[in-house]
């Protein structure tokens, strides 16, 4: 009996033990499931870049018990480093798993398959796309790839006019009545150059002699004087030609006939700050700046100069998803995409654009919170014209105004240096856009 007994203590005890492996062991193991880590690039600098580093440490502490969290890399303005690694990452099944990109400008990695289409995925997180203003969805689609979205946007960007006050005061101009047309502009221009030696040392209007500002000049001056790059089934390209001829000369004469700009600014951010211009085209992205430079200034809507209408630059910025072996990681991807939308409060009125959720832009504080509405105004109002947008086709870059390197920047950069005639500049732009609008 007693034999039995031991045979059935030591079978309770072998069954307890079971059942304390089944049901203890998994909930343990639950508890312990690592977190995963999403890997984000940026080449977001300066004064943006920092606010972007607040919005990712928020996001991190918001889901520091929610098993997810961000590791940011940044590439500080350098985003031909950031495409080289992203190529290669995806090549090798080691790309980051979001990044930002510029609505348009993408067509190429959309036909390599370098980033994913987004509609399912934001459909599963319940991203609201009917609260993003049209001109921001529409931008991130790409029609000739299925008309699927590829970015979330974030952001849009306009330019307009930082006008430096000091400057405003002592030429005895009215600050509260800024120029809008060319024969204004160019009034307050000559008023606020200053010349030492009959050379330029305080621009009127600040201009460089090649990259970025003089290309992006010419594209609103053009743009307002009737000219497109493209007509809008994007089959045409130079639409009124005769237009982008005298927008290119109107830039010239920046230099050499009205004497408002000098070809000698290397850094127009920093001359600026350093009040050594008077009225800069640029966008919200060099608020931060000038607040921290403790420089004096407002900002106002770009002038008219032509006769078609007030157009302006208009840039989309936003988050893409990189192709990923392990596919399961896009949702958790996604999901952070959509927090970063629903919270972008503060990108919007202290990072860099306006912001595309009308939830947030129709909020009671919006025009009161972040820089001030004097700094940053002009970039809000600006958004209605703002439809000088990239050309989305597999040269995008051909075309692009706003870039240092483009195809079109670097004819502007010819005609200033004397390389180029103006009346061969056109002849010069037209047949390669044409040639990349046929390849699509």
């Amino acid at each position: 009996m007693k034999i039995r007994k031991s045979r059935k203590s030591t079978l309770n005890v072998l069954i307890a033990g079971l059942l304390a492996s089944i049901f203890v062991t998994p909930i343990s193991t639950v508890h312990a499931a690592p977190t995963i880590v999403l890997n984000h690039w940026s080449w977001l600098d300066a004064s943006d870049g920092e606010t972007w580093q607040k919005m990712v440490d928020a996001f991190n502490a918001a889901h520091k018990d929610k098993g997810v969290q961000i590791k940011m890399q940044v590439f500080p303005g350098d985003r031909v480093e950031y495409n080289t690694k992203v190529l290669a990452g995806v090549a090798t099944g080691t790309a980051p798993d979001f990044g930002w990109g510029t609505g348009g400008l993408d067509s190429l990695w959309v036909k390599q398959g370098v980033i994913i289409p987004l509609d399912v995925l934001a459909k599963r997180v319940k991203l609201d796309l009917t609260d993003f203003t049209a001109q921001s969805i529409k931008v991130s689609r790409y029609q000739k790839y299925g008309n699927k979205l590829y970015m979330i946007p974030m952001d849009a960007m306009s330019i307009a006019m930082l006008v430096n006050t000091d400057h405003v005061k002592a030429a005895g101009l009215d600050i509260s009545k800024p120029p809008t047309n060319a024969d204004q502009l160019l009034a307050w221009a000559k008023a606020m150059t200053v010349k030492t030696d009959g050379k330029v040392t305080r621009s009127g209007i600040m201009m460089t002699g090649s990259g970025v500002q003089p290309s992006a000049t010419w594209g609103i001056i053009s743009s307002q004087m009737g000219f497109q790059r493209a007509d809008k089934y994007l089959k045409k390209a130079c639409i009124n030609p005769a237009a982008g001829t005298a927008a290119m000369q109107w830039v010239a004469d920046l230099f050499d006939k009205y004497q408002v700009s000098t070809r000698d600014v290397t850094s127009r951010y920093k001359a600026f700050q350093l009040g050594e211009g008077s009225m800069f085209w640029t966008g919200p992205w060099a608020i931060g700046g000038n607040i921290d430079a403790k420089n004096n200034f407002v900002s106002v809507p770009m002038p008219q100069v032509g006769t078609n209408l007030n157009s302006t630059y208009y840039e989309l910025g936003g988050l893409q998803i990189f192709k990923q072996k392990d596919e399961s990681r896009y949702l958790a991807t996604m999901d952070a995409i959509k927090w970063f939308s629903d919270n972008s409060f503060l990108w919007t009125t202290q990072g860099r654009g306006a912001s595309v959720r009308n939830s947030i832009a129709n909020r009671p504080d919006y025009l009161t919170s972040g820089f001030p509405i004097s700094a940053r105004g002009a970039f809000l109002s600006s958004m209605k014209n703002a439809n000088l947008a990239p050309i989305p086709v597999l040269a995008a870059d051909d075309f692009e105004v706003y870039s240092g390197g483009s195809f079109i920047s670097q004819q502007v950069a010819n005609v200033l240096a004397g390389k180029l005639k103006v009346s061969d500049f056109m002849s010069t732009v037209c047949p390669v856009w044409q040639k990349d609008l046929n390849e699509g």
